[in-house]
This record gives structure tokens, sequence and C-alpha cells, in this order.
């Protein structure tokens, strides 16, 4: 790998999640320490999620269309620094119905300027042969790089609120030290981006006003169809993580700090398996590899709805396989778009028009979690979202089965 491929996947890697570390990662990982330092509840949180992705929705279609039309690290330079201005002004203690501004804000800066134009630039980096290394190191690097931003998090958290009465104010102002040492972290990688060598899009943008066209023979692709249900499906996988760490809490009774430290080693296992994905399926048919995917989150989905032990082991069985299956599907779902034979002018249409359906559950699951936390609560309300998740993951490895039947018939990939 030469330095200048080196440099681009590398800026690639940080740009992609410390721009998500705002409004997700760090809720995530710190989930309750996140709830009693702005006495919040998981409905609220919620709606701040379903705000969000009823932005993203639009945004992901319009954006889409941006990234087949403009250079992709001016795009993406733009979207970090504005990203990074919402995550200044959340030091600034917002109130709730700001807060819901925010992640209105957020919908628009993180999606419609950078999420297309993440895609493709992967997809142009990786070309025809290297699609699952891309992919994999792209997934793999950002969750070594959440990883990282959860550790300085509880390092920054724990040493504050151990050494002092954790009085509100003394929890807030832990977690806003977090958030505005990510928003100056945020814009600097804005501006390092804006010196990226291109990505080799300067022949492969659509110059023409052909935004009709691209999207009118999208929709005649049966894998854009195939991968809207596969995203979805392994995207509820990933989302429902988010209550790990809170379910660790309420259930296993781990503090907030222990449960945000579990939050961050598993954190850790997201590189392992990207690098695991890369080893064994770069040269393999990465539908194969969704069907095992699916298969190992619906044992984790599975493990979980019929987890009745309490003890330490039976909390990370569960944890690991779904981790584990989640982690895997992240790698592989976009490498299919070179193997349906997807044209690179089309990349961010195609990519748009699939992320509507496919990464929706920014609108409904953050309330679906929060009607089951807050008012089923307890064991019996995680029980009903593990079932939800089990379901879902069954669904994806349906799906996944039909895209492998299709790509051994290779006909049926192509448009109608």
């Amino acid at each position: 790998m030469n330095y200048k491929r080196a440099l681009q996947i590398t800026f690639l890697i940080l740009a992609a999640e410390v721009i998500y570390a705002l409004p997700f990662v760090l809720v995530r990982i710190f989930r309750p320490t996140f709830l009693s330092a702005f006495e919040i509840t998981n409905k609220d949180i919620g709606f701040c999620y379903t705000l969000y992705g009823v932005t993203a929705m639009v945004s992901y279609f319009l954006g889409g269309l941006i990234a087949d039309k403009f250079q992709l690290k001016y795009l993406m330079s733009i979207a970090l620094f504005l990203t990074s201005l919402g995550g200044f002004f959340w030091v600034m203690y917002p109130s709730l119905s700001t807060l819901y501004i925010l992640y209105v804000y957020w919908g628009f800066t993180t999606i419609m300027l950078f999420w297309s134009p993440l895609v493709k630039a992967t997809r142009l980096w990786g070309g025809k042969e290297k699609q699952v290394y891309a992919f994999g190191l792209l997934e793999g690097g950002r969750g070594l790089v959440a990883a990282i931003i959860g550790t300085i998090g509880v390092y920054i958290i724990s040493s504050i609120t151990n050494n002092v009465d954790s009085s509100k104010i003394v929890v807030q102002s832990a977690m806003n030290k977090v958030y505005l040492v990510t928003s100056i972290l945020t814009m600097i990688i804005a501006f390092l981006v804006l010196l990226l060598p291109k990505f080799g899009e300067s022949s492969k943008i659509n110059t023409n006003n052909r935004h009709r066209y691209n999207i009118s023979k999208a929709f005649r692709y049966p894998v854009v169809w195939i991968l809207m249900i596969i995203i979805l499906t392994s995207y509820i996988g990933y989302r429902v993580a988010d209550i790990f760490t809170q379910y660790a809490s309420e259930i296993y009774g781990y503090s907030s700090t222990e449960s945000a430290e579990l939050g961050t080693y598993f954190s850790y296992m997201r590189p392992v398996i990207c690098i695991f994905v890369i080893f064994f399926a770069k040269n393999a048919n990465p539908s194969k590899w969704l069907i095992i995917g699916f298969s190992i989150m619906s044992l984790g989905s599975l493990l979980f709805v019929f987890n009745k032990n309490l003890l330490h082991f039976s909390l990370l069985l569960p944890l690991i396989s779904s981790l584990i299956g989640a982690y895997t599907l992240r790698v592989l779902y976009f490498t299919v778009l070179e193997q349906a034979k997807i044209p690179i002018t089309m990349t961010g249409t195609v990519v748009g028009i699939v992320s509507v359906v496919g990464f929706s559950p920014d609108i409904f699951l953050g309330p679906i979690e929060g009607y089951y936390l807050d008012e089923v609560g307890g064991a019996l309300g995680y029980q009903y979202l593990f079932i939800f998740f089990l379901v879902s993951s069954l669904i994806g490895l349906l799906a996944s089965i039909v895209f492998n039947n299709s790509v051994k018939s290779k006909n049926s990939l192509l448009p109608t």
C-alpha cells in the first residue's frame, strides 16, 4: 500500500467514526451516565434518535445524488466541520427541546454531506478486487477509534467522579469534557481531510443532469431491494447494542463506570472481528459471509431471549455472539455493490436509496427501546426487545440466503 492510499484510508477511518461519535458513540458507551447526568429518560433519547432518523431519511436520498455530482473530500470536510459545531454547542448544557433541534441538525450534517460520499470513496479505494479489504479496514478502524474515544472518556469521567462527590453538576462537567475533546478532534479532522489526494473520482462524476435516469435504473436492480432488507435487519442488530451497557447496569448490577468500561472493552472487539473477516472473506463470496454473519447474530439474540441466569458468563456469551454477527455484517453489506455490478457513477444514488430503508431504525427503534425500558421496565422489557431482535435477525438471514441464490444465477442480478 503506497503512501497516498494509506493516507486516504486512514483519514476515511478517522472521519467516519469521529463524526458519529457525537450523536451516537458517546451515548452508546456512557448511556447510564448520560441519562442520569442530564436527567432525561430512555424515551427522551429515543425521540432524539427519531428526529435524527426522520432528517436522515431525506438526507440519505439527497446525499446520494450529491455524492455522484461533487468531489468527495470537500463534501466530507464540510460535514465534519458542521458536525463539530454542534458538539461545541452541546457543552453549553442544552435543554431537552434544544437537544431535539441538535439531533435534527446532526441528521443533516452527518448524512446528507457525509454518508454516501464515505461509502463511494471506500468503494473507489478498494477497486474491483479489494472490496472486503477496503470496507473491512474502514469498519475495523472505526471500531478502534471508537474504543480509543471510549477509553479516554472513561478515564476522564472516572478521574473526576471517583475523587469527589458525584453530584449531577460534577457528572455533567465530566460528560461535557468528553464532548469538548471529541468536538475539537472532529474539527481538526475536517481540515485534514481537505489535504487528502482525490479518491480517483474525477472521471467518475456525473457532470450531466442524469439524476432521474440513475434513480429509475437503480430501482431496476433486484439487489437494491434485497440490500434494503439486509441493511435494515443488520442495523437493528447493531443499534440494539446501544442498550447493552444499560442492560449490564440495570439487570446485572454494574455501576455506571463498570458498564462504560464494558462498552469500551467490546468496542475493541470490532477491529479484531473485522481483521478476521478480511483474512477469511477477502477472496470469498461476500453473500455467503452475509449468511454466516446473520446466523451468528441470530444465535446471540436467541441466547438473550432465553437468558435467565444472572451469572457474568451468561451476559458475555450472547453479547459476544451478537456483536460478532453485527460487526461482520457491517463489513460486508456494501461490498455486494461490486458483486452486483452497480456502476461506479451510480454508487452514491444506490447507497442513498438503500439507506433510506436500511437505516430507518434511526426513526423507530429509539421509541421502541424507550417504551419497553421505561414503561414495561425491568427484565421483561429487555426480554421483549430481544425477541424483536431475534425476529429481525431471522428475517435478515432469509434475505441473505435469497441474495446468495441470486448470485448463483447471475442474470437475476441484472437490471430488469
